[in-house]
């Protein structure tokens, strides 16, 4: 039983010599503490900060005292790529090595049966994607009419 005893005692101890470590860390943490107010300038950065990003609207009066919809800046349309700029920024990677079965531009016997299709199967094709071919060569901001364009830029050097 005594050594029960010398066990309990010695933790005893060591809880009290924690206690009192963890007293004079937090009497040094207040002291290194700057108690200083904020300048104002820093006070309104924080405020800017963490400010709500909008506010919730519960009667018509609310609503139309809110600020106005700001409107998104108009995207002015870039100029229009040629055929070839289509091929070559879309199609050319695939279809002048001829990558995962892509017919090979300008290859006569690898087109034929695709052109005997009709251009509305080749344009579906190309827009929707076919076997290992993505939807619109990957672009998908081609416009119907570069896809088009690109098509028959394609089956025009391989008649």
């Amino acid at each position: 039983m005594s050594e029960d005893k010398k066990i309990l005692s010695d933790l005893g101890v060591t809880i009290g010599v924690l206690v009192i470590i963890a007293i004079v860390i937090s009497f040094v943490a207040i002291g290194l503490v700057d108690e200083k107010p904020m300048s104002a300038a820093a006070e309104k950065k924080v405020l800017d900060r963490i400010k709500p990003l909008g506010e919730l609207a519960t009667t018509l009066a609310e609503a139309k005292k809110a600020s106005p919809i700001v409107e998104p800046p108009v995207v002015v349309a870039k100029e229009p790529m040629s055929a070839e700029q289509v091929y070559n920024t879309a199609c050319m990677a695939c279809h002048a090595t001829g990558v995962a079965g892509a017919p090979k531009t300008g290859d006569v016997a690898a087109w034929a049966p695709r052109i005997a299709q009709g251009e509305s199967v080749l344009f579906e094709h190309a827009t929707k994607g076919f076997k290992g071919m993505p939807a619109r060569g990957g672009s998908a901001q081609l416009s119907d009419a570069d896809v088009t364009a690109a098509i028959d830029y394609m089956v025009e050097r391989s008649q």
